[in-house]
């Protein structure tokens, strides 16, 4: 009898051990912290109706919030967050949504823009280079006609203001800004926008009035990047939101270890013609193809491949983060979203975020020098590095050429965790000269610049010189 309950009792411990390490089949066993194991959901109060019309709350963010406790904090509150965000600022105002009514509208030298001729748009360039230009299809008929995509930027009060105030201080001596930070609730958006007559349905659209190279057009919203501080978070959390249906998805059943699939469709997108073939110089920096693109990572979650004869199991990249966990928790809220969300913005779905995990680092200045220890290196995205999220993180029309990283790759099928390619990738600390957080806001860094007379060309120049120098540094870092 005592033998028995003694084999009973080792069989019950192998099989504790066997569950502990259990793991979706393309995934490492390692140990993640955060891992939440309910689910990932959209709570009913973001949806409440007052007068017909949607009054989501704004996130709570400070040090009453989630992010406050970096040892308790899970990878579906950075998702909650995100969501709750964008959600937020599309409550309606007097007919607009918030971000329209109570942001600021900047350029990329952070002067302001008037706001009641509604989005002034005249940026087209995307940030890998001056030439990454994005746009709808040449179809032969010429209807409806090639358009270009443009840019805006928008942020609030707080960050705006902590702009002017450190600004001249960076422009005369900025070391002296080594342990600035911008301070929790500070937001930036990035939007992408076409001229709506383009667009063979534009139903599902958000439109608004606007104004493309100074003539009047109505525009439609394409993509939104949200960019905000949260507690213990300096670096911001970038988040990203896009149409449905821009663009059709890599099919990686039908890539090979060895071979990428090329890329068709049944069916027109706004971005793809279906009579087209698309490889990977069709998302390729610098390649002068400005048409006919895909997505690659869903969800901003890098994969290697997907298993034979399965639409969903697909497997991972082993990266810093928990690609299945991320990827679920992400599918999980977009469909929690989707279920109860009415109206236009049900039409644009949340395609991740990206973060850095600052746990062990107490308080803003320590928080400050990890961000510019890391400096070009901020986005590195290895086993055991300190991205979290989506560590390959882009929106369809935003980051369209750096999917699979920076130069001229010669395949998807070969692109590794190296050659990840993310928010953090162009927006860090590094430089000769700039020795904070707060650079990592291009549009800080744009108007020091402008305060030193460099001219908006000048400054998108400036901006892509030093991203293509932090590529070449961390090649040669990998190479050695």
């Amino acid at each position: 009898m005592k033998t028995t309950k003694k084999l009973l009792l080792l069989i019950a411990l192998i099989s504790l051990c066997a569950c502990k390490k259990e793991t979706k089949e393309g995934e490492k066993n390692a140990d993640y912290s955060g891992t939440k194991p309910t689910e990932c959901l959209a709570p009913a109060d973001w949806f409440t109706m007052v007068n017909n019309t949607r009054k989501t709350p704004p996130p709570n963010e400070g040090p009453t919030s989630a992010f406050a406790n970096n040892e308790t904090v899970t990878n579906c509150d950075f998702h909650q967050w995100s969501w709750q965000k964008f959600l937020y600022l599309t409550n309606d105002v007097k007919g607009h949504p918030l971000f329209m009514d109570e942001l600021i509208q900047v350029n990329s030298s952070g002067q302001k823009l008037d706001k009641t001729k509604g989005i002034v748009l005249t940026d087209t360039a995307q940030a890998s280079s001056t030439v990454d230009i994005l746009k709808t299809p040449n179809y032969p008929s010429g209807v409806p006609p090639s358009t270009t995509v443009y840019y805006s930027i928008f942020m609030d009060k707080l960050l705006y203001a902590t702009m002017l105030k450190y600004g001249p201080i960076a422009k005369s001596d900025p070391t002296k800004l080594k342990d600035v930070t911008f301070p929790v609730g500070s937001l930036e958006l990035k939007t992408s926008w076409i001229n709506a007559s383009v667009l063979k349905d534009s139903t599902s659209y958000f439109i608004t009035n606007g104004e493309i190279n100074g003539v009047k057009t109505r525009v439609a919203l394409l993509g939104m990047h949200v960019v905000g501080v949260v507690e213990n978070h300096p670096e911001f959390v970038w988040a990203t939101f896009e149409h449905e249906n821009l663009a059709p998805a890599y099919d990686w059943a039908k890539a090979t270890p060895t071979t990428d699939a090329p890329v068709t469709s049944t069916v027109d997108y706004p971005f793809f013609n279906k009579s087209s073939t698309a490889t990977v110089k069709n998302i390729t920096s610098k390649n002068g193809i400005y048409t006919d693109v895909f997505s690659v990572y869903k969800y901003g979650v890098p994969v290697e491949k997907q298993m034979k004869g399965s639409s969903d199991v697909q497997v991972y990249m082993e990266t810093s983060q928990n690609g299945s966990e991320n990827f679920d928790n992400i599918r999980m809220i977009n469909a929690s979203v989707k279920k109860q969300l009415k109206g236009v913005w049900n039409n644009y779905f949340y395609n991740g975020s990206l973060w850095i995990n600052t746990e062990g680092y107490v308080g803003t200045k320590q928080q400050a020098a990890l961000l510019d220890s890391l400096s070009y290196n901020l986005s590195d995205s290895e086993p055991k590095k300190l991205t979290r999220g989506s560590v390959a993180a882009y929106n369809i029309t935003m980051e369209t050429y750096v999917q699979v990283g920076f130069g001229k790759p010669s395949s998807i099928h070969a692109n590794t965790v190296s050659n990840l390619v993310n928010c953090l990738s162009c927006h860090n600390t590094y430089s000769e000269k700039n020795v904070s957080p707060l650079f990592i806001s291009h549009v800080f860094t744009g108007y020091v610049q402008s305060l030193n007379g460099l001219s908006r060309k000048e400054i998108k120049q400036r901006h892509v010189d030093e991203i293509m120098k932090q590529f070449q540094l961390r090649l040669n870092l990998k190479r050695k």
